[in-house]
């Protein structure tokens, strides 16, 4: 039969692991479903951030134009946010979901409290959720990174039940082979991914300290440490996105100037689909991964790469504590350093085999539950996409 359109409201130029996430789903629907989907990108940031779209009679007439509408994954639960009269990250209500008459997926959603939880948010993303349930045509899921959890504790337990939890696609994400400057074939690495976006939260302490000169000192001595117990080894630096070069900046300023003139790399950064794959094959090629983005980790597990992360933001504790790999997550908050981060990396270096098998097993674990969910979906859009039934 003829591929099923489908319009993929999302990001697609956000940071790179946007589009690793959507690699992973692309790939496992094809695995899973019984029929081919022909995904049309949609960016969300044309809505949102940049303004050149609303969501209106346009973008109604676009999505009744496909067979299937599929909005997600990011952050649409935002409880901070207080200027959407959703209270979610779309200034669009059940109203304009109402209008649309194909299956709507809310897939893989996220839920976002770093800046704290908003009463207004609460209620409005309650009323919004209280009609747009009910409708027949639309299907929510959240993605496993502890976001039911945030749901069932400030919206309630009826809401974190109406919604499935699946595995995000980053998971599942397979990265083209990629030459890399620097590096020769076969070079042993650690992929160091540090976070440069909403320096307030992740570089502040409870009190408002300002903490990105430990944080500084402390990866640089973790990486200093690294590399003298191996000559072989060298550092490499993975940005997602332009604000990633703050972060990685201030541990060089703060690095042994021999150590980062002979044996640090700073890879480059291609935004969108055209560049996510060169950067996410460091983490398949790595010996160890340092991630703190949700996706440099998550990518790095479904790629069996020995990962471990730094906590500054409840969506990375949440990823790995879901799949049972909480001891691999270090937090960063001021009350510590980094020395038992380093240590682990500095094990699963030396012995990696056991790491690699626990992430193997935890990846099968959610593709498993993936799957049983491709199979609900299929049964679900078989009876609402016109010419399936």
């Amino acid at each position: 039969m003829r591929p099923l359109s489908v319009l993929h409201l999302a990001s697609f130029v956000g940071n790179l692991g946007d589009n690793a996430m959507h690699d992973g789903e692309y790939r496992t629907r094809r695995e899973d479903l019984p029929w081919t989907l022909a995904h049309r990108p949609c960016e969300v940031r044309d809505f949102i951030h940049w303004r050149r779209r609303t969501f209106d009679e346009t973008f109604v007439a676009e999505a009744n134009d496909a067979d299937i509408l599929i909005v997600g994954g990011f952050s649409l639960f935002q409880l901070w946010r207080e200027n959407t009269s959703s209270g979610t990250y779309l200034e669009a209500g059940p109203d304009l979901f109402a209008a649309i008459r194909r299956p709507i997926l809310f897939h893989g959603l996220g839920v976002d409290a770093t800046r704290g939880i908003s009463p207004v948010a609460v209620a409005r993303t309650r009323a919004f959720l209280d009609e747009i349930l009910g409708f027949d045509h639309c299907r929510f899921s959240l993605r496993n990174d502890g976001s039911c959890d945030v749901i069932r504790d400030h919206l309630g337990a009826a809401y974190a039940d109406a919604m499935q939890v699946v595995p995000d696609g980053g998971l599942f994400a397979e990265p083209q082979a990629w030459p890399h400057p620097g590096l020769p074939e076969g070079s042993r690495f650690v992929a160091v991914n540090l976070a440069g976006d909403m320096p307030d939260k992740r570089y502040a302490s409870a009190d408002g300290e300002d903490l990105t000169e430990r944080f500084a000192a402390a990866m640089a001595s973790g990486i200093e440490e690294l590399l003298a117990a191996d000559e072989t080894l060298t550092c490499v630096f993975v940005p997602h996105i332009y604000s990633d070069f703050g972060p990685i900046g201030s541990v060089l300023d703060a690095l042994d100037d021999r150590l980062r003139r002979e044996r640090v790399v700073v890879a480059g950064l291609a935004q969108g689909e055209g560049g996510w794959s060169a950067s996410f094959d460091l983490y398949r090629q790595a010996s160890a991964v340092i991630a703190m983005r949700y996706h440099a980790g998550l990518a790095s597990i479904g790629l069996g790469a020995p990962v471990f992360g730094i906590s500054t933001h409840h969506k990375i504790a949440g990823q790995f504590a879901a799949m049972g790999l909480a001891d691999r997550c270090h937090a960063f908050d001021g009350q510590g350093d980094l020395a038992a981060l380093f240590e682990a990396v500095a094990q699963d270096l030396a012995r990696p085999a056991a790491g690699i098998a626990r992430l193997a097993s935890a990846k099968a674990r959610e593709r498993d539950v993936l799957k049983r969910h491709h199979e609900d979906v299929a049964v679900w859009l078989s009876s609402r996409v016109e010419g399936l039934a």
